[in-house]
């Protein structure tokens, strides 16, 4: 059944006009500048994108469940714009390596894997975003004087669930290049 659906999907003609244009065929093919391919480029900075967001990911689920607790969760929003941004240039690259073969990435089931796994991701950011908004400072239980910030359990378990979303996106969008079926006639 889903591989009829993929192969629905690889056949439909706009996508295969898609591949065909000049500018799908200069990313898949092409040299930004030589000897430097296109499409290899794209991967490149793809990589960058994910390493920026699934890194201070990481970085500020690791504060939230309880790791580096002398680190204040004040600059949590700059982080969080960054992780944004990594996101954003992981979308423009992400788009940009699929208009060099949707059908290819449509028949790929682990490629379906990898978005769902992203757009739940992204889901659990913007969670995790708002819960930092409600972190409260208090004074220190045992009256040393000093303030602790107290983290709702949600944003610890949206933080935990955040890193296996990455990780599993991550793993399929490796699994890809080894899954694809040859491009399509």
């Amino acid at each position: 059944m889903i591989a009829a659906i993929l192969k629905w999907f690889a056949g439909v003609g706009v996508l295969r006009w898609i591949e065909e244009t000049d500018f799908a065929t200069w990313l898949r093919e092409g040299d930004i500048y030589e000897p430097f391919s296109t499409y290899y480029t794209l991967l490149g900075i793809h990589s960058i994108g994910m390493a920026i967001v699934v890194g201070v990911c990481v970085m500020l689920s690791a504060r939230l469940l309880g790791f580096q607790r002398n680190l204040s969760l004040a600059s949590s929003d700059d982080l969080m714009r960054l992780a944004w941004w990594g996101f954003y240039i992981n979308l423009a690259s992400g788009i940009l390596l699929y208009i060099a073969q949707p059908r290819r990435e449509l028949m790929t089931l682990v490629y379906w894997f990898k978005m769902i796994a992203i757009v739940f991701a992204v889901i659990t950011m913007s969670a995790i975003q708002k819960a930092l908004e409600k972190v409260e400072v208090v004074p220190n239980p045992d009256g040393s004087g000093t303030m602790v910030e107290v983290i709702p359990v949600r944003a610890r378990n949206a933080a935990l669930l955040l890193d296996l979303l990455w990780f599993f996106a991550i793993v399929s969008g490796r699994l890809i290049g080894y899954t694809q079926p040859p491009p399509p006639p």
